[in-house]
């Protein structure tokens, strides 16, 4: 990598002026709108002095927002070293990044005498892809074993793909059976995700008294943890020609922030369903930078699973965050819905890893039973020698 000379430049008027020449609506666009206008004419011919400001064009834009990303760095900017490795500042904007991997993006991307091409964001590359690649190349830059580095970015994966599965799959079967008991049985719907908080309040004197724990759990407010019943109140509404006053895991948000404001939303949530909140709607937002970072034909032709993936994973995402701001049959059912569709494209997916663990599954348990096998064998001829006089 070359060396980075002080610069006076201001590194959004660079990335501006890369965005008009590449991006949406830009120069390119424009362009190739023209190309496309001149050929169904016949006249393509007429524009042909102007082809090579199509290359000219993919060429610059990449280098204007290089000279902006060294610009960034010098000024001490924490997303430099992403721009760097070929981002665009709008793809990273509100982004909560892992702040260990900005630090070793920034550090290589600063060091003239480090090699950084395993930091470049690779052609079709989500930044999905991005972090979870870049964590175990950079394990492998750090020991230089390249296949602890590919074990270390195949658990990462691995686990988020598990974690994923888990919460999609488990809210597609509750929400499922509450469906189904409140359309037969008139049963109120609680939001997804707060079973737990449900049996704290239900069962709070008892846990307070465990041993040990109890001495803390009594200091805390069920209310903080698992949802205020009283501010849950103010989301009161008919049911049944009567007025139905809902339980903290009942209540529409949405309707207490309306009628007493969003501190009351914020006790009505409590801590647990407040941080299911902000997780899913994390994941939301993620999934949208995900998809916008994306070269969508392309995606689709090299692993349709993974695609479909990104897709049913953001839209779960969606819905359960707005089940859990406001349990109702059209939001659950979407939870549900998107929620059998995401687990199902995750099964597709990672079928190979699935289908190779059974097998290994498999084969582990025939080799422990033949060799219990053996072992019982052997064990009830050594009874039998003891028992035989005769042996």
């Amino acid at each position: 990598m070359a060396g980075k000379p002080n610069r006076v430049v201001n590194p959004q008027d660079l990335e501006q002026l890369a965005k008009l020449l590449d991006g949406r609506g830009g120069m390119g666009d424009r362009l190739d709108e023209a190309f496309t206008r001149a050929s169904a004419l016949g006249v393509s011919d007429k524009l042909s002095a102007l082809r090579p400001m199509r290359p000219w064009i993919s060429d610059t834009a990449p280098e204007l927002r290089s000279k902006a990303g060294y610009a960034r760095l010098e000024n001490g900017d924490p997303l430099a070293g992403l721009l760097l490795a070929g981002f665009t500042p709008e793809q990273l904007k509100n982004k909560d990044l892992p702040p260990d991997i900005l630090l070793v993006a920034n550090a290589t991307a600063s060091n003239s005498e480090v090699e950084d091409d395993w930091l470049k964001k690779k052609d079709g590359e989500t930044l999905d892809d991005w972090l979870v690649r870049v964590q175990g190349d950079a394990v492998t830059q750090l020991t230089g074993n390249e296949k602890l580095g590919k074990a270390v970015a195949t658990y990462i994966e691995g686990a988020a793909n598990l974690s994923a599965f888990f919460t999609s799959s488990t809210t597609a079967l509750l929400g499922g059976k509450s469906l189904i008991s409140y359309f037969k049985a008139s049963k109120v719907l609680n939001a997804p995700g707060t079973f737990t908080a449900r049996l704290i309040n239900g069962h709070w004197d008892k846990l307070s008294r465990i041993p040990r724990a109890g001495s803390w759990l009594t200091r805390v407010p069920v209310s903080a943890l698992a949802g205020s019943d009283e501010a849950a109140m103010l989301a009161g509404y008919m049911r049944n020609g009567a007025l139905y006053l809902p339980t903290a895991t009942e209540a529409n948000l949405l309707s207490v922030a309306q009628r007493g404001g969003l501190g009351n939303a914020a006790k009505a949530a409590g801590w647990m369903r407040g941080l299911g909140i902000v997780g899913s709607a994390g994941a939301t937002v993620w999934g949208v930078a995900n998809l916008a970072t994306m070269d969508h034909g392309k995606a689709w032709k090299e692993d349709k699973a993974k695609y479909l993936s990104n897709w049913t994973g953001t839209a779960f995402n969606a819905s359960l965050t707005a089940a859990m701001v406001a349990p109702n049959p059209v939001t659950v059912g979407l939870a549900v819905g998107t929620g059998v569709a995401y687990a199902g494209t995750l099964v597709w997916d990672n079928w190979d890893s699935i289908s190779k663990g059974a097998e290994e599954a498999t084969d582990w348990v025939g080799d422990k039973a033949d060799q219990a096998g053996e072992a019982i064998s052997d064990g009830a001829k050594e009874l039998g020698s003891a028992l035989n006089p005769f042996d």
